[in-house]
């Protein structure tokens, strides 16, 4: 009988150290989470920032031509080419916001697919510790 009690208290001792575990992994993949969802909105932060610089970039640019086509009546070839330069200016600095959403959106999927992966393995820890806590059961049956 005393046997058997010891065997069952270390039995109890090691579901107990097991579900503290789960616990602990359960908490770790929570922290995890927070920190991806957290870098999601820093990125997402950082595009709206990008936009908004862009944005303004471009007012700055549309400026800039205004004031050469004030010109135009003085120097109208200069301005030709001064437009020229104003619109590839434009032209790359939209494919500049086009390949930075591009690279957001992918580092969006990317977060997203880290963070699926982490509640599919934080799921799977649960149910190996649910199984195990069950089997421990069992065996202390």
């Amino acid at each position: 009988e005393e046997r058997q009690r010891l065997e069952e208290e270390r039995l109890a001792e090691e579901a107990k150290i097991a579900e503290e575990e789960a616990a602990a992994e359960t908490e770790r993949q929570r922290l995890e989470e927070e920190r991806l969802a957290e870098e999601a909105k820093l990125a997402e932060e950082e595009v709206a920032a990008e936009a908004e610089r862009q944005r303004l970039e471009e007012e700055r640019l549309a400026e800039e031509t205004k004031l050469a086509e004030e010109e135009a009546a003085a120097e109208e070839e200069r301005q030709r080419l001064e437009e020229e330069r104003l619109a590839e200016e434009a032209k790359l600095a939209e494919e500049e916001v086009a390949a930075e959403a591009e690279r957001q959106r992918l580092e969006e999927e990317r977060l997203a697919e880290e963070t699926k992966l982490a509640e599919e393995e934080a799921a799977a820890e649960e149910e190996r510790q649910r199984l195990e806590e069950e089997r421990l059961a069992e065996e202390a049956k």
